[in-house]
């Protein structure tokens, strides 16, 4: 019996052996924000910019169980906002805080990963400081 390997760059192939091999990478683009807007599909996002960049959210009920990743690559106190959701929702939830806006601490490397349950983003983690705020 052939062993089958699938590599992104050969994709199936056989070789003598046994068995299966899958090498599979990254499944989400980095898409990078330089400035104010909006961001519509679920994904990995790097954010710079010469001033704060906020971004705003798609409603948590059209991406449910989508992940969203936001790197600062420029040491501003970038923002995620809410502010698709009806006025007054606390859409960010780390568990204790909940608010209509996230902001990362202003240095380069702070991050925060967030999925949508389908009425809130909620932060599965985060690298350096973030506040939540808003109602």
């Amino acid at each position: 019996m052939p062993k089958v390997i699938y590599t992104a760059s050969k994709g199936l192939v056989e070789e003598g052996g046994s068995g299966i091999n899958l090498e599979i990478g990254p499944t989400m683009t980095v898409q990078a924000k330089v400035a104010n807007g909006s961001v519509v599909f679920p994904g990995v996002y790097t954010v710079s910019g010469s001033l704060a960049v906020t971004l705003t959210m798609p409603k948590a009920e059209t991406v449910p169980g989508g992940v969203f990743v936001f790197r600062a690559v420029s040491a501003h106190a970038h923002a995620v906002t809410g502010s698709l959701e009806t006025e007054g929702t606390t859409v960010f939830t780390d568990g204790t805080d909940t608010g209509s806006k996230l902001a990362l601490a202003a240095a380069v490397g702070n991050s925060v990963s967030l999925i949508s349950d389908g009425k809130n983003f909620c932060v599965l983690a985060n690298s350096g400081s973030l506040t939540i705020s808003g109602t």
